[in-house]
């Protein structure tokens, strides 16, 4: 760290001599700090640069990615022959026909309420005085007890919905009308499908159930390819590999509905504005460090390892129909800049778009196999730029111990100086005052032998 002004402060007339002397010294004594100084700014001006390097051959890596993924399912794309059915596709789907026929039932959620009307919300005990309850749920007995002061339909209300049984209990007021059975207990299960409900007031009786059954619930039940299925849910996800079915509606007896799945373009144009983006970010980057008046990374290996990196994706091909990125929209201008038409990728028929997710690969083949060499440098934990950077780091903090200790000695031969500087200025100021006292006695003598001043 630098050492902070030093003023010399003396009581003769030196003292302004003295001042420039340190100065001068201690400039003098500081120059190898500054030039390890000057060193230390241009690393963390490389550092800086291969920070965002590092960045944007990440960002590249994902994007080849992303290209890969759309040959996994990505890409592919599901529609319905009727609003009964709505189809998405996602990673894992696989091309096909699928038909759907006898849609009997949709998924819906049981509903229970009290068979009897309760006169206040509030007040009356609900149970038979021990403020206990059995809750069973397909089956399953689970015990309510009722704090002292709540066994009333509130309290039985709140004991439900605390009880983390996939239930809603609320009470429902029937108005005036209904006279001393105003209000009612109803409980909803949170999920679709079949569901029985029971609440006891005596545990182990089933003579005590106060509910009666509004809706059983039910589960969603169709035929899939002439399988038989049911769901306890309206989304089936787990029926057709990588496609998930919303059923809206059941059908006539007789009635199909056809699910297609396929390749589509619409999710390769994204990804492939995110290439060209990616790509040019990276190439700008390398060009600002390369030729004469390179940045501070010029002259670095892995810069121009990189660049062959982008060399090795541009020229990368496969054999067929759309076997290149130039066959599917994508140009590159004398500048390097590269481009891509979307409209180009939308003109592909529908036979050869298997060729073109081809071309892409699965992240292990084909283009998007790239991305594991453009990892081996964007790595946070072993990537090669990650290792220059800690290199850089290392050097770093080795300029700062070095400065540091150099800075150190500086203020010591400094102190010692100044010690010295004083030392002498005092001896300097006894002399002066000892020339004043003799240049005084000397007038005085010239005055008593003379009757004069030696300059009157």
């Amino acid at each position: 760290m630098p050492l902070s002004p030093l003023t010399f402060t003396g009581i003769s007339s030196f003292s302004d001599d003295f001042q420039t002397i340190l100065d001068r010294s201690v400039s003098i004594a500081s120059l190898p700090a500054r030039a390890l100084e000057q060193e230390q700014a241009g690393l963390m001006t490389r550092k800086m640069a291969a920070a965002e390097l590092r960045q944007a051959v990440a960002d590249l890596a994902a994007a080849l990615r992303q290209l890969g993924s759309l040959s996994r399912g990505g890409a592919m794309q599901a529609s319905s022959s009727s609003f009964s059915v709505q189809a998405t596709a996602g990673p894992g789907a696989t091309a096909g026909l699928y038909r759907i026929t006898n849609i009997t039932s949709l998924a819906s959620q049981a509903v229970a309420r009290s068979a009897s009307g309760f006169a206040s919300p509030t007040a009356s005990p609900v149970s038979n005085g021990s403020g206990q309850f059995e809750l069973i749920v397909d089956g399953a007995s689970h015990t309510l007890q009722l704090p002292a002061g709540a066994d009333h339909l509130e309290g039985l209300r709140d004991a439900i919905n605390a009880g983390g049984f996939g239930l809603t209990a609320a009470i429902l007021d029937a108005g005036p009308a209904a006279g001393s059975q105003r209000y009612f207990l109803s409980i909803t299960a949170n999920d679709t499908g079949a569901r029985s409900i029971e609440l006891r007031s005596t545990p182990g009786d089933p003579g005590s159930n106060l509910l009666a059954v509004v809706s059983p619930g039910s589960d969603a039940a169709f035929e899939l390819n002439g399988v038989s299925m049911t769901s306890p849910s309206n989304t089936i996800s787990s029926a057709i590999p990588g496609v998930t079915l919303e059923l809206k509606a059941t059908t006539q007896p007789g009635a199909s509905i056809d699910v297609l799945v396929r390749p589509a373009a619409t999710g390769a144009a994204s990804a492939l504005q995110n290439f060209v983006k990616a790509y040019n970010a990276l190439a700008e980057k390398l060009d600002r460090q390369t030729g004469k008046n390179g940045g501070p990374l010029a002259g670095d290996s892995i810069v121009n390892d990189l660049k062959a990196v982008l060399r090795e994706i541009t020229g990368y091909r496969t054999s067929g129909p759309r076997g290149s990125l130039f066959e599917i929209g994508i140009s590159l201008g004398s500048d390097g800049v590269m481009s891509f038409d979307p409209a180009a990728l939308q003109s592909i028929p529908q036979q050869e778009l298997p060729a073109l997710f081809s071309l892409f690969g699965d992240g292990s083949t084909g283009l998007s196999a790239l991305a594991s060499r453009l990892s081996s440098y964007s790595d946070p934990l072993a990537g090669s730029l990650t290792a220059y950077i800690q290199n850089l780091d290392r050097t770093d903090q080795r300029l700062t111990d070095q400065i540091n200790a150099i800075y150190a000695r500086v203020d010591a031969t400094r102190q010692t100086l100044v010690a010295r500087l004083q030392a002498a200025d005092t001896l300097l100021a006894r002399l002066e005052g000892q020339k004043n006292m003799l240049n005084a006695a000397i007038e005085s003598l010239t005055t008593v032998a003379f009757g004069k001043r030696r300059d009157s």
